[in-house]
């Protein structure tokens, strides 16, 4: 007999983690004035630092191509950029490469020569950990704003629009339901424009030479989904517009979410690798070396007594050390002439030999470089707050969320200028020189003592609500948004639940839990908005509960902490935070459920699922997710009653999440691999010939989404597999057992190894689909196989 195996892999359902509930106090909000009264500007609260005109020093990336480098690559690009559409046809080009090769510097660059020609239609360079400039919310806001000062005609199409369509601004994740980024795009910046070069006057001269926007670090953006959404809309556009006069440049690093979208017929693609040579490493260093050079008097001396520094042997072997990379080529420099400390007494002179025996990759330099303050007080805390960060705060921010003085902050920075951008006053953002720094932090692996681990953001989540928390008793019951809040505070209030609470659920303990509910009871009698502090006391206690299952009165705690903030949040049409609590409050009275058995308990679970569902009609993005809190609160119900009709709702409400989800939606599998698994429950109550053949034909189709380094993966083949051999009991089909057999092999070898808790379980599937097939063909490979098959699980027992 098969041993017991879990057929809701992977389901969504009541365990869904949804922190909607976390309502972050200020951010953007909608204004709903007439918009043709409105200024553009104020509508589209563009994202203002995100533009090559930006202040390269307070938003990175600080990248410029010196006079004399990347001519070749830049000159392929803008006559790339400026061709007629008529003769070059493929609208986008994808210059790619490994972090610190230049391509934001190139980016730059080709912005500026082609807003010398007034045909840069916008402009947006992302940047990791940089708030807005980290995701794609404002893109569409941003690039249409950028737009109508190139072209003013757009402005009256894009207020049109924003008048037919509010939500094409974008809203709060709070706020209730919005449209799409694809619909965004399309609605504030594509169809626009395309509306302007239709006119016929306009289009003549248009074709000639088209319109750029460019888009640097694309891999920076932390949306993965809304960035296959934007190549999909960007691509599809040109599809479907193919002598449109705009082009569109795309900087990144080669991501998996990125390069499948990009590596395509109607994508120029460039690999900046080909164009990195050491003649543009050598130009560069040249000025870098003349610049130095002219301002330091002991330096002069020196050449004045020795002859010519650095020594062309030297530059020579300085430039074929660095290899092509400008970031290492930089970092190099700063090592050169900087003193590693106040005590560090060494000249450029004699630190240009030790530059020659660092190791090019950036790895060891920024070890080399972060020993410099490795034992100093707070190094630990304060390399891995920059690390973490949602956006860069001052030196005074920093100070302030870690409770300590600014000079000690300013005494870890001060030797770590090679890698960190430490501005000269205290209210400018820190940040880091390349976001591969924070890549290098975040690898246990490559980073090793300097390692930022993912539990920090629990050190940064209590931080945060201790940093609001002294601020509220300061003033208490008033908006702090309104008090100009300093920069920590206004951090807070803005990241805490929605950047740091989800990471730090695992890490807090039952202990650190129960502190962080003392701290929001404590809020509730100091801020002005009680609903929003029920709200996140009761997220706290319903994870609280999860943690400590030997008490009832967390989980009955958070289920009347949520009923009093829906009493609070009932209002016509309905207040956007009445979703989120319902859902949470949805998911509390099941956990008291399964801890109970009390059916009132599941019963009013299901009520508060429907109503929420209620208040996502379709099209709305959140429905699917709603549907599958539904469908798992009523497949509980069905397994305690067995009564069929509750099996059908929730195959009935699997489907429609389903079709809300067609292809390529990224959570197509989800929904698949729910129906697949309702209607195979199903087919053993029913044996339905019908039932067994579709669970297997949504079960192929939800693997073929999932590729060896997806984490639903594994379950999906464990489902697939146990279906298959259940079809090929009832049907006799050789290749459906063979296919089931394939499966249980991955299974074993990629997810359940030797040593696995689960390793002896798909060891014996595999064997019970072994024995079959032997059965049935009586071949002798399989008997020796079962044989060895059962000796390792007789082993592990």
């Amino acid at each position: 007999m098969a041993a017991p195996i879990s057929i809701l892999k992977n389901s969504e359902g009541a365990r869904v983690e949804t922190v909607i509930a976390a309502q972050v106090e200020g951010g953007f909000h909608i204004h709903q004035s007439p918009e043709h009264q409105t200024p553009l500007f104020q509508l589209l609260q563009p994202v203002t630092d995100a533009s090559h005109k930006r202040d390269l020093k307070q938003s990175p990336p600080n990248s410029a191509c010196l006079p004399g480098t990347r001519k070749t690559v830049i000159k392929s690009i803008t006559s790339w950029a400026s061709s007629s559409v008529l003769i070059k046809r493929r609208h986008v080009l994808w210059l790619y490469g490994y972090a610190g090769c230049g391509k934001s510097a190139i980016a730059q660059e080709v912005c500026k020569r082609v807003h010398g020609g007034s045909r840069l239609l916008g402009s947006f360079f992302f940047y990791r950990n940089a708030g807005d400039r980290s995701s794609m919310g404002r893109l569409p806001n941003t690039l249409a704003n950028q737009m109508a000062t190139t072209i003013p005609e757009t402005g009256s199409f894009i207020k049109d629009a924003i008048e037919a369509a509010p939500d094409l601004l974008g809203r709060e994740a709070d706020s209730g339901p919005g449209l799409s980024l694809t619909a965004r795009i399309q609605g504030l910046v594509y169809d626009p424009f395309r509306a302007v070069v239709e006119r016929r006057v306009f289009a003549k001269w248009s074709l000639s030479t088209p319109y750029l926007i460019v888009i640097d670090g694309l891999d920076e953006c932390e949306d993965k989904e809304d960035v296959k959404a934007f190549l999909n809309c960007t691509l599809e556009f040109f599809e479907q517009n193919p002598q449109i006069p705009l082009r569109v440049l795309i900087t990144s690093r080669i991501e998996q979410h990125i390069q499948p979208r990009l590596h395509v017929d109607g994508v120029l693609l460039k690999n900046l690798a080909d164009h990195c040579s050491n003649n543009d490493i050598a130009a560069f260093m040249n000025i870098v070396f003349q610049d130095a050079i002219k301002g330091d008097p002991i330096i002069l001396a020196y050449i004045r007594e020795n002859g010519a520094w650095p020594s062309p042997p030297d530059l020579h072997k300085l430039v074929e050390h660095i290899g092509g990379s400008f970031i290492f080529a930089s970092t190099l420099v700063d090592f050169i002439f900087s003193p590693t400390s106040p005590n560090d007494h060494s000249t450029p002179m004699d630190r240009l030999p030790l530059a020659l025996n660092i190791n090019p990759g950036l790895d060891a330099l920024y070890s080399q470089t972060l020993s410099r303050s490795v034992g100093l007080p707070h190094f630990s805390n304060i390399i891995s707050t920059l690390t973490l960060l949602a956006e860069p705060l001052p030196v005074i921010g920093i100070a302030e969320l870690l409770e300590l003085r600014v000079y000690e902050v300013v005494r870890v920075l001060l030797d770590l200028q090679a890698i960190i951008q430490v501005p000269g006053t205290d209210d400018g953002p820190v940040t880091f020189c390349h976001t591969s720094l924070r890549d290098f932090l975040s690898s246990e692996s490559r980073s090793g003592r300097f390692f930022v681990p993912p539990s920090f953001h629990s050190r940064l989540y209590t931080d945060c609500l201790r940093c609001e928390l002294r601020a509220r008793q300061a003033t208490p019951r008033v908006e702090l948004l309104q008090r100009q809040p300093t920069a920590a505070v206004h951090y807070s209030l803005k990241y805490r639940e929605a950047r740091h609470w989800n990471p730090s659920k695992p890490f807090f303990g039952v202990a650190g839990l129960g502190k962080i509910v003392q701290m929001q009871r404590e809020m509730l009698e100091l801020h002005p908005d009680r609903a929003i502090v029920l709200s996140h006391l009761g997220t706290a206690l319903y994870t609280l509960a999860e943690q400590d299952r030997s008490r009832s009165d967390h989980v009955e705690g958070a289920i009347s902490t949520y009923r009093e903030a829906l009493a609070l949040r009932t209002s016509t049409p309905p207040h956007p935070a009445r979703f989120p609590l319902l859902t949470n409050l949805g998911f509390a009275l099941t956990m008291l459920f399964e801890r109970t058995g009390n059916a009132a308990h599941l019963e009013e679970a299901i009520s508060m699922y429907r109503e929420a569902l209620d208040l996502r009609p379709p099209p709305s993005l959140d429905r699917p997710i709603s549907l599958g809190n539904l469908a798992g609160a009523i497949d509980i119900q069905f397994k305690y009653t067995r009564n069929l009709p509750h099996l059908e709702e929730v195959i009935s409400l699997h489907r429609e999440a389903l079709d809300l989800r067609p292809y390529p939606h990224p959570d197509r599998h989800l929904s698949l691999n729910n129906l697949g698994a309702a209607l195979y429950i199903r087919y053993e109550k029913t044996q339905s010939i019908e039932d067994i053949d579709e669970t297997i034909s949504l079960m192929r189709e939800c693997l073929g989404y999932l590729p060896a380094f997806s984490i639903h993966r594994q379950g999906a083949l464990t489902n697939l597999s146990v279906f298959l051999r259940s079809l090929y009991e009832k049907k006799r089909s050789l290749d459906d057992l063979e296919e089931a057999i394939t499966y249980s092999r991955e299974l074993v070898a990629e997810y359940y190894p030797i040593g696995h808790e689960d390793h002896k379980q798909a060891l014996v599937e595999l064997g019970i689909q072994l024995q079959l097939h032997f059965e049935a063909t009586g071949n002798q490979d399989d008997l020796d196989e079962i044989t060895q098959l059962w000796g390792e699980v007789e082993e592990g027992i």
